[in-house]
């Protein structure tokens, strides 16, 4: 026990695992509680010298900062907070300004606290994913009986656009279930196991039935971004690995698979019949008190304000206020009001074509980052997040933020420590 209380590792994969179960149960307290302790451990730690324990500043505290500001990724993390916190001049709203500051402010704090971390090794980074696999696995047999048991209920609901019964907000939910069937993926190619070789198939099965399970669900941002990494991983695989057939039959597979599920699977016909139906609503102007058109609506208004200030935006503390002003008017008094749903058009709006562009930087740096986009599996998330972001405004949202960092930074740790030389492909094969 002593040695864990000790063990900087050992804390730290604790709350890893914590942060995570909160995350897919949507349970923000405890989240945030894992997140705060994260930071708490890079920064203090505990000695313990027979009954007297005491805390005190991280010996290593000087050399864990240098590390977090040579590793040019982590700092690159930060910007999404740095955009709101620099547009604060030209933000009336204090306290929306202070909102947005609140919920982007683990994109400051938590890099160097994974950059603080020992590192983390691929037999470490497998554990998390093979303990998602299977914590997803048992939460969407739970959805699935229970759309099962309320099947008319549920498939009138996605016939008017709604969504199947879910723990956590049903788009994130898919989010995560799309990221998890890709680490099951890697899971399975990688032959991971924990006691015997005959797991390969148990993680093969839990895998598919999440990829079965997904088409159940029928969330289009899920799907989309689920549909778009597989084909980055096509064209990884015939453009990094030179394997053509399997790729080009993989991009075959990917473009066959939607149109069989219209097919054999209801709700996803359910859902794409009614996403049809709702466009044309939009177009033809009638589509008020629906949701896709008022999805539309609300990314058009977006454009709108950024159009109005093109260079530095309206300020990313007065968005609100200013989609407020604009659905009082006349043209939008009809819809529903919504913050745009579309990442980009919320940062174009906010921060203008400038805080766009630094956006962008902060988003593939660590992609591009000395070839990071030959490891599939960080450039299968970054497929995930960046489709996303054309739908939804993903890290507007504690969820969608912890989300987003999560997957990155475990990434960005794993291949950091590599390349910094903290482990060794070689030592790496054996943990």
């Amino acid at each position: 026990m002593q040695t864990i209380l000790q063990s900087y590792k050992a804390q730290s994969i604790i709350f890893l695992f914590i942060y995570l179960v909160s995350m897919v149960l949507s349970a923000e307290f405890v989240l945030s509680v894992s997140m705060i302790a994260l930071v708490v451990l890079a920064v203090f730690q505990l000695k313990i010298d027979g009954p007297k324990i005491t805390v005190t500043l991280r010996d290593t505290l000087r050399e864990n900062f240098e590390k977090y500001r040579h590793y040019t990724p982590w700092l690159a993390v930060s910007i999404p907070f740095l955009l709101v916190l620099f547009s604060w001049p030209w933000s009336s709203d204090l306290g929306y300004t202070l909102e947005r500051l609140r919920i982007k402010l683990p994109f400051l704090v938590l890099p160097f606290a994974f950059a603080s971390m020992p590192a983390l090794r691929k037999r470490e980074v497998f554990t998390i994913l093979y303990f998602l696999l299977v914590t997803m696995s048992i939460i969407s047999v739970y959805v699935l009986l229970n759309f099962i048991a309320h099947f008319d209920t549920e498939m009138a609901n996605l016939g008017q656009g709604g969504h199947l019964t879910t723990p956590s907000n049903h788009i994130r939910f898919s989010l995560m279930v799309a990221l998890t069937i890709l680490g099951g993926g890697a899971l399975w190619v990688e032959g991971f196991h924990f006691s015997t070789k005959n797991e390969r198939w148990f993680i093969g099965a839990l895998t598919v039935f999440l990829f079965a399970f997904i088409h159940v669900l029928s969330v289009r941002s899920g799907l989309i971004s689920l549909y778009l990494a597989l084909l980055a991983l096509g064209a990884w695989f015939v453009l990094v690995k030179k394997r053509y057939l399997l790729g080009l039959a993989g991009i075959a597979a990917v473009v066959a698979l939607p149109v069989a599920a219209y097919f054999t699977v209801p709700s996803f016909k359910a859902k794409v019949d009614y996403a049809r139906w709702d466009y044309l609503q939009f177009q033809q102007g009638t589509g008020a008190d629906y949701p896709d058109a008022e999805r539309f609506t609300s990314v058009l208004i977006g454009l709108d304000i950024g159009r109005e200030h093109p260079i530095f935006g309206i300020g990313a503390g007065d968005l609100k206020r200013v989609v407020e002003e604009k659905y009082a008017s006349k043209v939008y008094s009809n819809y529903q009001l919504r913050m745009p749903h579309n990442q980009f058009v919320t940062i174009f709006a906010g921060t203008g074509l400038v805080g766009l562009a630094l956006f962008l930087v902060g988003f593939f740096q660590p992609l591009f980052y000395r070839k990071n986009w030959r490891n599939p599996l960080f450039l299968a998330l970054h497929a995930v997040i960046f489709s996303s972001y054309f739908v939804e405004n993903t890290i507007e949202n504690n969820f969608g933020v912890s989300l987003y960092l999560f997957f990155l930074l475990v990434g960005l740790k794993y291949l950091g420590s590599e390349k910094q030389g903290d482990i060794s492909p070689a030592n790496d094969k054996k943990s």
